[in-house]
């Protein structure tokens, strides 16, 4: 009865050593992923930095820009203007063309 219990022993030892070599190597695996990923995004970003170039965003005098924000290849400006309104000024991410303008308005 011995026998048969340390050979038991024996198996589990090298299925939990099995698996906690799997469980390792998937985290080393998913490290080296992130990094990838992580990697790629920095790359990207800077060439549509380069790829914009400089570009002027006209502005009335006494207007405030409150946020901005990016999503799917745009950029939104939102904007306060001097007589206490806002909008929101919609251009692409790439070429800096100004795609539109959104006026926030109260209503009645």
């Amino acid at each position: 009865m011995t026998q048969h219990w340390t050979e038991n022993s024996t198996r589990l030892k090298l299925l939990v050593g099995g698996m906690t070599t799997l469980l390792v190597i998937g985290l080393i695996l998913l490290v080296i992923g992130i990094a990838r990923t992580s990697k790629e995004l920095s790359n990207q970003s800077a060439q549509l930095a380069a790829r914009m170039g400089d570009v002027a965003v006209a502005l009335a005098p006494g207007d405030n820009l409150i946020d901005l924000t990016a999503d799917n290849g745009r950029l939104y400006l939102a904007i306060r203007h001097a007589n206490g309104r806002q909008a929101v000024i919609v251009l692409d991410a790439v070429t800096g063309v100004r795609l539109g303008r959104l006026r926030l308005e109260s209503g009645p």
